[in-house]
């Protein structure tokens, strides 16, 4: 990790114990990472010879996205012993919250770069990835989605959670508005990290479009690539990008 991913993880660390608050005051939160979960699983073929299917909730954070993952494998009617899902995150305050919280067998937390992690798994080592609000976090984007790409079996897919508001005039403004007028002076009221919250305003400014997205996924040998926005102010500006190893 680079001197900058460390002080992104520092600002978590610090954001870590006010984080699950302030995510609950988003509009959605939790029904689109669900929604994010259930492409996902909806994606990948039931596990066989007898071993569990293995997910990876790549930029865990407190784990809510861990938990999206659980709830649309039991919607989809999976039994929930056939299940591993391993949560990976460069912050170690915002794991320590995860682990904290009460998780069924076949759920673990690791503290690593997302990155760092994928490079020591084999090839074609696990059934379906997530990556909510992770890639524009990412210095290497190319080298993530290819190693994503590289670790995932036949079948497998690739879920792609995040803010893009590239190429939106309506959607730039959008965010802004919502940044500066909302998300930045609920970080001051609730005592969070306002530098994070500054990042977030702009690395989400900055991040990728959404066709972008989709073309990563593709150049990573990833195959039926379809992408979903939301309704309400958040149309255009929270996405999800879904992709298949081809099997």
């Amino acid at each position: 990790m680079t001197g900058q991913d460390w002080v992104l993880a520092d600002a978590f660390d610090r954001a870590a114990p006010t984080y699950d608050a302030m995510v609950a005051l988003s509009p959605g939160y939790h029904d689109q990472l669900r929604t994010a979960a259930e492409a996902l699983v909806g994606r990948m073929p039931l596990a066989s010879g007898g071993r569990r299917a293995a997910v990876l909730d790549l930029g865990c954070g407190s784990g809510a996205s861990t938990r999206a993952v659980l709830e649309a494998w039991a919607a989809a009617g999976r039994d929930p012993a056939t299940l591993e899902v391993t949560g990976v995150d460069a912050s170690e305050g915002m794991v320590d919250q995860a682990r904290a919280k009460t998780w069924p067998g076949g759920v673990e937390f690791v503290v690593a770069d997302a990155v760092t992690h994928l490079r020591t798994l084999p090839d074609a080592s696990v059934d379906g990835v997530l990556g909510a609000y992770l890639l524009r976090n990412v210095p290497d984007r190319a080298e993530l989605v290819a190693e994503v790409g590289r670790v995932l079996r036949p079948g497998g897919a690739f879920a792609v959670h995040d803010y893009s508001v590239a190429g939106s005039v309506r959607a730039r403004a959008i965010w802004a508005a919502v940044c500066h007028g909302i998300i930045i002076p609920l970080a001051v009221v609730k005592r969070s990290d306002v530098p994070l919250h500054r990042y977030l305003y702009t690395s989400v400014r900055d991040f990728d479009s959404v066709e972008r997205i989709c073309e990563r996924l593709q150049s990573a040998g990833l195959a039926d690539v379809r992408h979903r926005s939301y309704p309400g102010w958040q149309d255009g500006v929270v996405h999800t990008i879904v992709g298949s190893a081809p099997a």
